[in-house]
Formats: C-alpha cells, structure tokens, sequence
C-alpha cells in the first residue's frame, strides 16, 4: 500500500504537532515530524511518504517555528 492521509486536516495536525514535538522535547525537526507520523494518528503508511512530502512538512514546521521565535522576541 502507499502512504495516505486519514482526514483532510491530517497534515495540518502533523506540522502542529511537530512542532510541538520541536518546542518540548527539543528535538530536531525531522525526528518530530518522522516522530508524529509514526504515531499513526493522522496517515496510513507513513514509512512510504515521498521525499518531497517529507520535506514540504519539515518546511512548513520550520517556518512556523521561526515565526514563533520572531514573536517572542
């Protein structure tokens, strides 16, 4: 089978959650994201996501948390 996403906010959920996963345990963002996509929660398959998924989640984390970061300050 190939990966797929559970619900239409599936990935939404995933970058929040890693992130998350990112600001409490201090891990880095690929772990968080490889992390949450394990958890089979949110997609069916997850060690058959593409590379080019993986990495638009892990952008997607890392912008959110420079904008966190950009806020606190």
């Amino acid at each position: 089978m190939r990966f797929k996403w559970l619900k239409k906010g599936s990935e939404q959920a995933v970058i929040t959650m890693s992130y998350v996963r990112c600001s409490c345990t201090k891990t880095t963002i690929e772990d968080a994201v490889k992390a949450t996509l394990a958890s089979g929660r949110h997609c069916i398959n997850h060690e058959r996501i593409n590379d080019k998924t993986f990495a638009r989640l892990c952008r997607s984390v890392k912008q959110l948390v420079e904008v966190q970061h950009a806020r606190a300050k």
